[in-house]
């Protein structure tokens, strides 16, 4: 197991408590707008305890929580935060990819840290220690509060799916010594990539958990589930196969906006969508398109 996925806890809202010590402790959630419609994009653990996640808007998490402190985001602070945290991955491997603001996979295939001659155990102690080292970078880089959860596989999918366990601060190795363990008695919305939908798909055809679904038959996947080589791609990616190693190109370019507050006003509409054509001529531009 020589993938790491590392996910930022929080992200948002803990980057707010680190850089203001008075909000440590306590029920912090980062909104799109202050108005009251407006909707939360993160929340502090302290605020997930009362039930104010992802999608609950302002009044909403006010009602679970009157002391919670509601926040507007701070875009630059995020970035610095994504920088620093790029940098220290990479005096760990050269192969880091960003997955998104928070996500990190790193590959350790061909790392100077990892030695050639290295049994199993040995790798995977090896692996486990280079995650706790990261850990403590972590505290120095971005500072005390700031913590991370590391997931370690032979794949980016196990990788990312045992950063999932031990929230906050976890780190979680999968391999085939204990794979089937980490499938038992979790539900198949609990794997990435897999939503309500697929999980209707896969449960009409008798697969109900992921312990059923890393045992069920490959032409099952592939002629009964997803009646295509995705199943095959989920038969090879539930038992650590790379399949996932793949870069996409832009495929569309676009840009939205949600309103703080409901208008007819034709002027600030028009506006609001001259805003939005600019931004979207930008990216176009950049990428050598046009329209």
């Amino acid at each position: 197991p020589l993938i790491m996925h590392i996910d930022l806890n929080c992200c948002f809202a803990i980057i707010e408590q680190q850089a203001n010590r008075l909000l440590r402790g306590r029920p912090v959630a980062v909104s799109a707008y202050s108005t009251p419609r407006g909707m939360v994009l993160a929340s502090s653990y302290e605020a997930k305890r009362l039930g104010i996640k992802l999608g609950v808007n302002n009044s909403e998490a006010r009602l679970l929580s009157p002391d919670v402190v509601i926040l507007t985001p701070d875009p630059p602070k995020y970035r610095e935060a994504h920088k620093r945290f790029k940098e220290l991955l990479l005096d760990f491997t050269p192969d880091v990819t960003p997955k998104s603001i928070d996500e990190f996979v790193l590959d350790f295939h061909g790392s100077l840290l990892i030695g050639k001659d290295l049994d199993f155990d040995e790798a995977c102690a090896r692996m486990e220690k280079i995650g706790h080292d990261i850990k403590d970078r972590v505290k120095e880089s971005l500072g005390e509060w700031v913590t991370v959860n590391i997931g370690i596989g032979t794949n980016r999918f196990l990788a990312k799916y045992g950063a999932g366990f031990g929230k906050p601060d976890g780190m979680t190795l999968i391999s085939y010594k204990n794979i089937e363990s980490k499938y038992e008695g979790m539900q198949l919305v609990d794997l990435p990539g897999i939503n309500i939908r697929y999980a209707a798909r896969l449960m009409a055809c008798g697969v109900m958990n992921p312990l059923q679904f890393y045992q069920a038959d490959v032409q099952l996947l592939k002629k009964m589930v997803f009646k295509s080589v995705v199943g095959y791609y989920w038969w090879a990616r539930l038992r650590g196969h790379e399949v996932d190693n793949r870069t996409f190109t832009t495929k569309s370019i676009g840009h939205q906006y949600a309103l703080p507050k409901k208008t007819t006003d034709i002027k600030e509409l028009e506006r609001l969508l001259m805003k939005l054509c600019e931004k979207v001529g930008r990216r176009l531009r950049k990428k050598n398109f046009c329209a």
